[in-house]
């Protein structure tokens, strides 16, 4: 399973997010598509149990919630999600590999802004790095890793 975005969102916003492969050649806003995202998500779990990811044609999205407080020491909601092309096996991986790097992103992310201003998102930059840490060779085509071993 090809990992091509990954991120975090805080009301709808995503306040840091990374693309590998971008899941749609067209130009997406990005504030849109993410407020959809969360809007999409809040719905379903309206209507149903909470609901663990979304599946289309071609892309699987993989949400997991999480609690940070914010400058003023409130609990906020904020959640991570990873874009998977679809795959069969998917429900085989998802409690077993998927969603525990979706925690541990969220655990990373929690233990190292909790408390601070989340509507300056200039300062969540240098997560990017930890996320390319965290999620690895699953954003590596099968080309770009063959192309890393016999380099």
């Amino acid at each position: 399973m090809l990992i091509r975005e990954a991120g975090i969102l805080f009301h709808g916003i995503p306040i840091i997010f990374t693309s590998y492969h971008r899941a749609s050649k067209k130009q997406t806003n990005l504030v849109c598509s993410s407020g959809l995202m969360c809007g999409l998500l809040s719905f379903a779990e309206c209507l149903m149990e909470p609901v663990e990811y979304f599946e289309s044609d071609k892309y699987t999205i993989v949400f997991k919630k999480g609690m940070i407080k914010d400058l003023y020491r409130d609990l906020q909601e904020i959640v991570a999600f990873i874009v998977l092309d679809k795959d069969y096996r998917l429900e085989k991986y998802l409690h077993r590999n998927i969603f525990p790097l979706l925690e541990k992103l969220l655990d990373r992310f929690i233990s190292q802004f909790d408390g601070c201003n989340m509507t300056k998102v200039g300062q969540f930059e240098p997560f990017r790095q930890i996320i390319n840490k965290i999620f690895g060779t699953g954003t590596q085509t099968f080309e770009e890793k063959v192309l890393s071993l016999l380099t």
